[in-house]
């Protein structure tokens, strides 16, 4: 799931370089950014520059679709590209002290013409396999190196 305001496609691959959530509301100041959740994630500018890799900020929230509320956390995030894992992901890997990479490409533009869910089974299929090709071209990529060489 994407954002056409944030100028990529269907079937574009991305490289999350930030993930936060966008529906954990806690109205309450100091535990607000708690809910956000905001991390950075382990940063592979060699793998960007090898694979040319789009590199954008992934939001993640509970819902296919998107509600008003969402769209204006997802834009406050600065987010280009949409999920409903990476940030609970990040999370777990935090805890854990483990670098995380989030590799996604785009099924469906949230801010678009189309319904989420009929564009999304619409092109579930062929952006599978391009996420497949790039998904093993960085297992490939990072196979043997050092995690420094990333």
């Amino acid at each position: 799931v994407v954002l056409r305001a944030r100028g990529a496609g269907i079937g574009d691959v991305f490289l999350a370089s930030d993930v936060a959530f966008h529906d954990r509301r806690i109205p309450i100041p100091v535990f607000d950014s708690y809910g956000i959740g905001a991390r950075k994630t382990f940063e592979t500018p060699n793998i960007v520059k090898e694979l040319n890799l789009k590199v954008g900020k992934l939001s993640t929230g509970d819902s296919l679709d998107m509600s008003p509320h969402d769209e204006t956390a997802i834009l406050s995030n600065e987010a280009t590209v949409k999920d409903m894992e990476g940030a609970a992901v990040a999370y777990v890997a935090d805890l854990f002290s483990t670098p995380a990479i989030f590799v996604k490409a785009v099924t469906d533009i949230v801010d678009g013409e189309k319904p989420t869910a009929e564009e999304f089974l619409q092109n579930l299929i062929s952006v599978t396999m391009a996420l497949d090709q790039a998904v093993m071209q960085v297992v490939d990529f990072i196979s043997g190196k050092c995690i420094s060489d990333l």
